[in-house]
């Protein structure tokens, strides 16, 4: 299993080896080309992935065939829709690679089954909560200042991979608020 997935499960919670074997047996690495659909609109997301190198988005398209970007995933992000995988409903949305990325999928049949012989896989629901509280932050009233410089302290990664008007559709702002917001952060 990849560090990386290891220090992020270690901050979810404490897992004994077997059941990190157990883990392990039921992941499944899987790599993406920059373009490819993870999650049609429409499907019910019934995985999680884990990303390790890349990056992704979700995103829906408005009236006017414009993205509007809802969530952002880069590396050590799990990357699903919450409300569907949660509901057990079909997206309103569309999650695609962003770049070639590398992830590792895990199943809801899987966590099922990992919680059925471990209830220390229950520690595993707070990845659902990281997701909704990210995903809810951006919705909140926050100033556009408020909300980049969030992304500069927690998610820096994020401002270097995706384009100035990725971000901005992330943030719920214009692209020209998020140069403004850019020149005032950087020069103060």
């Amino acid at each position: 299993m990849h560090t990386i997935l290891l220090s992020t499960l270690d901050a979810s919670g404490k897992y004994t080896s077997k059941e990190l074997q157990l883990l392990q047996k039921e992941l499944t690495y899987l790599e993406f080309k920059k373009g490819t659909t993870i999650l049609p609109k429409g499907d019910i997301s019934s995985e999680v992935y884990f990303i390790i190198e890349g990056a992704a988005y979700q995103y829906e398209i408005d009236e006017n065939l414009d993205k509007n970007i809802i969530d952002l995933y880069v590396k050590k992000d799990w990357c699903f829709n919450v409300k569907s995988f949660s509901n057990r409903e079909p997206s309103e949305n569309y999650i695609t690679a962003f770049e070639d990325t590398s992830a590792y999928k895990l199943t809801i049949e899987s966590i099922h089954q990992l919680i059925a012989i471990s209830p220390s896989f229950l520690q595993m629901g707070k990845i659902l909560d990281v997701a909704n509280n990210r995903v809810h932050f951006f919705d909140k009233n926050y100033t556009p200042d408020q909300k980049y410089a969030h992304l500069l302290r927690e998610k820096p990664e994020i401002i270097l991979k995706f384009s100035q008007k990725i971000i901005a559709s992330y943030l719920k702002i214009t692209p020209e608020t998020l140069s403004r917001v850019r020149n005032r952060l950087h020069t103060s």
